[in-house]
Parts: structure tokens; C-alpha cells; sequence
């Protein structure tokens, strides 16, 4: 007969015998489960794999039809890949070349837009991905020559209809003067004319012409765009020529013109003739606003080293801030013998140059207009 203790210690053989059983059950079981995890996901990883394949080979494509450049750049930023747009911008030799050398070869310089020139007048647009230590920098080059074209175009465009709406006005504005000049011209013959009121009449049918003579040039100019070379203006010279052109009609107005010292041998890149009319302009409307006794002072103020305001500043009863928006548009005047057309002029002639207009004023205090332009380099002189 088995003992008492034998029999427990059978007992317990089996019950650790059924735990083992089911212990290996519940094993086999999750391992089946795992088998079929495991080869579900070799699935997916080969369906994945496939699918990142087919995503690179069409990326690789689109690069390859992309009008745009691609250039992929090192941490030494040397170019380490390039699509064909880039090549045929930069060369084939560019790969492994040292990206500011590259650009240096390529292009010749740069504008206010960030915009890269060639030595053929070509104008590229880059941009880049943010720089990641961990990814090579990504640089997108683009030929924005077109574009820049089309919108001189259709800034050329806008000023010949802005031109054309206007007509009726410009033509009640002519016709005003020109029959002011015939009726004077029409009394010279009368014999009973005594030599005073003929030289009167002389004078008044001279001021009715030379009215006419600027609304017509303020015309040519703003249909032009402001701009017919592109040559070194020294700003000595033209402001010794501007003191020279307005020297009779400061003084026939009883006027005071100051020119105001400043850095010597600045220059700006344009049409010489341009910049003294958008001076002249500026001088001109200061003595027509304020009238006799004007006090007008030129400044020079170097904003950067790439940029200048010519200031034109006048102690007159300003301008009302209503009107600081209008007095730029073309045909727009206050004034009865005013043509319109001279701040209009004068914001053609600044952004033809690559500047722009601008006029500070206080009622009752004056009024400051500046012009500013990008300055010339020395090296872009030589």
C-alpha cells in the first residue's frame, strides 16, 4: 500500500504535470500567433518596401522633368547632387564644387529682391530648406526672367491706361493754355496796340506755352517710366546741376534754396537727365505750394551703405493726411495751374531706378520728400 506522504507527492507530480500541460499549450498557442504576426509583417514590409520604391522612382522623374533647379549641398556646402534643370543653369563641372564659388562663376550679382543676375541678364529666384544638422540643405533655383519681364510689362501697361482714363482731363488741361496763348496771340496784330500791353501780352502767351511745354514733357516722362540710361551718376554733379536749373525760378519767386553738406562721392546707376526732372519737380512744387519767400533745403542722407534719400524739404503749410495717398496718383492736383503729372512723374522716375518716393508732413509746419535710391558700388563702376 502507498503511504500517506507517497501519495501527496503523487498528487503533486500531477498537478504540476497538468500545469506544465497547460503552460505548453498556452506556449504553442502564442507562438502559432506570433508565426502569424510575424509573417503578416513580412507582408507589409515587402508591400512598404514596394511602395517607397515606386514613390522614389516617381520623385526621381519629376526631378528629372522639374523646370526648376534642384542642388543638394554637403556640410562642407560643396554640391553633392543636382537635377538636369540645375546643370544646364550652373554646368555639368559644378558637382563637387564649392556652392559660393559656383555662384561667383554663374552669376554676376544680385538685386534688392534677393534675386540672382547672370552675365546675360537672366534673373534667378533661390530658395532653400531650413538648415537641419542631420539632412544635407535642399536649394531650389528658378528662372524668373519671364515674370520680371511680364511685370515691367505690365507696370508699362498700367500707366498708358491710367494715361488713357485720364484723356478728358488732359485734354481740358491743354486746351486751357493753348487758348489762353492764341487769344494773347490774336490781340498782337491790332493796330491800335500800344508796345506795353504788346509785350504784355508776349509775356502772358510765353508763361501759357512754357505750361504747355511741361505738361507735355511730364507726360513723355511718365509714359517712359522715368528711365532712358544707365550710366554713374556722381550726386555732386547733379546736384550741382540741379542748384544751376532751378537758380531763376528760386529767384523769380523770391525764394531760398539751401544745399545742405554731405558725404562726397556717392553714386547712384541711371538716366542723369531723370533724376535732376524728379528734383526739379520736387523743387518746383515746393515754390508753387508755398508761394513767394519759400525756404527750401536739399539733403543727402546715406540711409545704409546701399541706399540714399535726396531730400527736398519746405517750410510750407503741409499737407493733410487725406491727401498724402492721392498726390502721387497721375492727374491728381490742388492746384489750378498744376498738371498733375509731377509727383507722378517723380514716383516713375525713383522706381525706374530701383527706388521709391516718399513725403513726410505736418500741417502747418512742412512738408519732407524724399527720393531714395540704391547707391553704386565701386566695383560695379569698375
Amino acid at each position: 500500500m502507498i503511504s500517506t506522504d507517497e501519495q501527496e507527492r503523487l498528487n503533486e507530480l500531477e498537478a504540476a504535470f497538468d500545469l506544465f500541460n497547460q503552460t505548453s499549450i498556452q506556449l504553442t498557442s502564442s507562438y502559432d500567433s506570433l508565426q502569424a504576426q510575424a509573417a503578416h509583417l513580412q507582408k507589409q514590409l515587402a508591400k512598404s518596401d514596394k511602395q517607397k520604391k515606386q514613390v522614389a522612382d516617381k520623385l526621381s522623374r519629376l526631378l528629372e522633368l522639374l523646370p526648376a533647379g534642384v542642388i543638394v549641398l554637403n556640410d562642407n556646402n560643396q554640391i553633392l547632387e543636382m537635377n538636369p534643370s540645375a546643370q544646364t543653369i550652373l554646368g555639368e563641372d559644378a558637382i563637387g564644387r564649392d556652392w559660393d564659388v559656383v555662384t561667383k562663376n554663374v552669376f554676376l550679382n544680385s538685386n534688392e529682391a534677393g534675386e540672382l543676375i547672370t552675365h546675360d541678364g537672366l534673373f534667378f529666384q533661390l530658395s532653400e530648406t531650413p538648415v537641419n544638422k542631420e539632412l544635407n540643405r535642399i536649394l531650389l533655383i528658378q528662372d524668373v526672367t519671364a515674370a520680371r519681364q511680364l511685370q515691367e510689362h505690365v507696370s508699362r501697361h498700367q500707366r498708358l491706361h491710367s494715361m488713357g482714363e485720364m484723356a478728358a482731363s488732359l485734354a481740358h488741361q491743354i486746351r486751357t493754355p493753348l487758348s489762353s496763348a492764341l487769344l494773347y496771340v490774336s490781340q498782337m496784330n491790332s493796330e491800335h496796340l500800344d508796345d506795353d500791353k504788346r509785350e504784355k501780352f508776349v509775356g502772358k502767351a510765353l508763361n501759357s506755352l512754357n505750361h504747355l511745354e511741361c505738361l507735355v514733357k511730364d507726360m513723355l516722362r511718365y509714359a517712359k517710366g522715368g528711365k532712358g540710361s544707365e550710366k554713374p551718376i556722381l550726386i555732386d554733379t547733379l546736384l550741382a546741376n540741379l542748384e544751376q536749373s532751378v537758380e531763376t525760378q528760386v529767384t523769380q519767386s523770391n525764394s531760398t534754396i539751401r544745399f545742405n553738406a554731405f558725404i562726397p562721392g556717392l553714386v547712384v546707376t541711371g538716366d542723369q537727365d531723370a533724376l535732376l526732372t524728379a528734383l526739379q519737380n520736387l523743387i518746383g512744387n515746393a515754390i508753387d505750394v508755398v508761394g513767394t519767400f519759400a525756404h527750401i533745403e536739399v539733403t543727402v542722407n546715406k540711409v545704409s551703405d546701399e541706399k540714399i534719400d535726396l531730400v527736398v524739404s519746405d517750410k510750407g503749410p503741409g499737407i493733410e493726411n487725406e491727401r498724402l495717398e492721392k498726390i502721387f496718383e497721375p492727374f491728381y492736383t490742388s492746384r489750378a495751374k498744376g498738371t498733375g503729372l509731377g509727383l507722378a512723374v517723380v514716383r516713375a522716375i525713383a522706381e525706374a531706378h530701383g527706388g521709391e518716393v516718399w513725403v513726410k508732413s505736418i500741417v502747418g509746419y512742412g512738408t519732407q520728400f524724399g527720393l531714395r535710391l540704391p547707391l553704386t558700388s565701386k566695383k560695379e563702376i569698375a
